[in-house]
């Protein structure tokens, strides 16, 4: 997918409903179907509000919507957001890198486990962040080392 993808009607209205029910500004959406999951970029003075005490609002918003939900607090700064993408793998360093016309997120996690959580099954969780950090900051790969 390219840079340029705007988010569907269905993205729309699952935006929609979470800034009805949370007060919430989402800043940006993704529907997989084949995961039955719908990943939120937040604005992050916003993660409380979404998440609630003790995680009863996002539970809340799993209900009703009846998908498993994602939340990936947005941050100004590329690395950061990187970072954010790949949680709750533990991230030791982000470096982004020019090489060309193409941005590259060279990433260090802390262990071999934390390497399996920021790919994901399938590369699902990669993936993902791939497609976030592209469509924000340009980057075109991420890179797990």
């Amino acid at each position: 997918m390219s840079s340029s993808r705007k988010m569907s009607v269905e993205e729309l209205r699952y935006v929609s409903i979470l800034e009805g029910l949370t007060g919430a500004l989402a800043i940006d959406c993704l529907w997989d179907p084949d995961d039955n999951r719908i990943t939120f970029v937040i604005k992050e003075r916003d993660a409380k509000r979404v998440i609630g005490k003790g995680g009863t609002t996002i539970r809340s918003i799993k209900n009703h919507l009846q998908k498993n939900i994602d939340v990936i607090k947005y941050s100004k700064i590329p690395e950061v957001f990187v970072r954010n993408t790949l949680h709750p793998a533990k991230i030791k360093n982000v470096e982004i890198v020019q090489m060309g016309k193409k941005k590259i997120a060279y990433v260090k996690v802390a262990s071999f486990e934390d390497k399996r959580i920021a790919i994901g099954r399938n590369g699902k969780v990669l993936k993902r962040a791939r497609l976030l950090c592209q469509r924000h900051f340009g980057i075109d790969n991420i890179i797990i080392q």
